[in-house]
């Protein structure tokens, strides 16, 4: 969603703000004045603004323009169709809450679309996977994703070919692996009692003419006999955990037995030793495309990624940026300053592009101004090459942003708005409401 324009009705004056599909730099708003038309602009998205009309296009092209008249109906018409509907995005209490379709109330949109100097160190659970994916090798990353997804596709369609399902691949796999450790475990049990059997009873034999000859000595052939039969025991609880572990996958796969596993749920590859084959191979290569994709990515769905995409590329690409401008900057210090400040801004922007697969203007409520002017300017490029998705509206009283936002609308990359000193009054009057 971006908006085009605002209109701010004060009496019998009113506050135009034209807005760029980009970025908007507005200067000299002191910081009672930014408060104020944020809550105006977010406002004008909720509903709880009488008296504040928008024109806004939707990610899908439309363009709307909402009217909030003091007194009156608000009504929001689609202006290529010359159509009104306010029906469509009223809310149960007949109120035009756009915020509303977005899943946001009017806390939580301002929340997530403002954004201040602290906010800048922050960041949500998305913003964070989509670090961590934007932080790796794109062309490893996505060639994993692309085959983890083809391995799982394989998988579904050999397993629909036996009629049977992906998940009975990894049951499969799951009790054959915990019987093979059934049959290890029972196998080291018959051993280790075959040799402690012999090495408690020849240490219990020796014992006695041990003692005799030797005296205290001759007990440790006892603590043989009893270690041999401790080695023993431990054996045999290896050997009962195994076997309760195959008993739990026996019960999650609904069978009583090995026995009846193998003929519940495998009876049907028993006879198509081939499809049983293909199937236990795209699960194998399905299971090797997981690792390495659990590797790089960790806990993070595939899924998730691929549907994602375009975003994770994007933060990818800013944070090539990132790196450049810290690897530019003088001094330890500044560059893990740009590199922390840089990675908060990205991770707004992601999710504020991110929301209800709409989109919200971000509104930065002077978030540079504490910042050195060499740290400030190179924020300031990495914000000019990375707005437009979403939209961005830059509020300040910093000269130095002002400055430089000069020089970038004569680019026709920005709109730079100043009060006029003769108009300052009212304008300040208008948004002050």
């Amino acid at each position: 969603m971006r908006l085009e324009r605002l209109v701010i009705e004060a009496g019998n004056d009113s506050f135009t703000l034209d807005l760029h599909p980009r970025l908007t730099v507005v200067a000299d708003m002191g910081r009672a004045e930014r408060e104020s038309l944020i809550g105006e602009i977010i406002g004008a998205l909720g509903g709880s603004r009488s008296g504040v009309h928008a024109e806004l296009e939707e990610r899908s092209g439309r363009h709307l323009a909402v009217f909030r008249p003091s007194t009156g109906r608000h009504r929001v018409i689609d202006v290529d169709r010359a159509r009104d509907v306010t029906a469509s995005l009223c809310d149960d209490e007949g109120q035009c809450d756009l915020l509303e379709h977005l899943g946001l109330t009017a806390a939580t949109a301002r929340r997530a679309m403002r954004v201040t100097p602290g906010d800048l160190a922050t960041s949500s659970d998305r913003g964070r996977a989509v670090e961590v994916l934007a932080g790796l090798d794109q062309r490893r990353v996505w060639a994993a994703a692309e085959a983890l997804q083809s391995a799982e596709g394989d998988l579904a369609t050999e397993a629909l070919a036996l009629g049977s399902a992906p998940e009975d691949a990894a049951l499969i796999d799951d009790v054959e692996e915990r019987h093979a450790a059934v049959e290890r475990a029972a196998e080291l049990v018959e051993a280790t009692r075959r040799r402690t059997f012999v090495i408690s009873g020849l240490s219990t034999v020796a014992a006695l003419p041990a003692i005799r000859l030797a005296g205290v000595a001759g007990l440790g052939l006892i603590g043989i006999a009893a270690v041999s039969v401790l080695a023993s025991w431990i054996a045999r609880n290896r050997l009962l955990k195994a076997t309760a572990a195959e008993d739990r996958a026996l019960a999650q796969a609904g069978a009583q037995s090995y026995l009846g596993f193998q003929l519940q749920r495998v009876n049907c590859l028993i006879g198509d030793d081939r499809g049983r084959r293909a199937l236990m191979g795209a699960a194998g290569q399905r299971r090797s495309a997981l690792a390495e994709w659990q590797q790089l990515a960790g806990d993070i769905p595939v899924d998730w990624a691929i549907e994602n995409r375009g975003e994770i590329e994007t933060a990818a690409r800013l944070r090539r940026d990132v790196e450049a401008l810290a690897a530019l900057s003088t001094g330890a210090e500044a560059s893990a300053s740009i590199d922390g400040l840089a990675r908060g801004l990205i991770a707004r922007l992601a999710e504020a592009r991110s929301i209800a697969g709409e989109g919200v203007p971000l509104l930065l409520d002077d978030p540079f101004e504490h910042l050195d002017d060499g740290v400030k300017i190179e924020l300031l490029e990495l914000l000019g090459r990375s707005a437009g998705d979403p939209q961005i509206v830059l509020l300040t009283e910093d000269e130095t942003v002002a400055g430089w936002a000069r020089l970038e609308a004569i680019a026709g990359g920005l709109a730079l708005i100043e009060p006029a000193a003769e108009h300052e009054e009212i304008e300040l009057r208008s948004i002050t409401l």
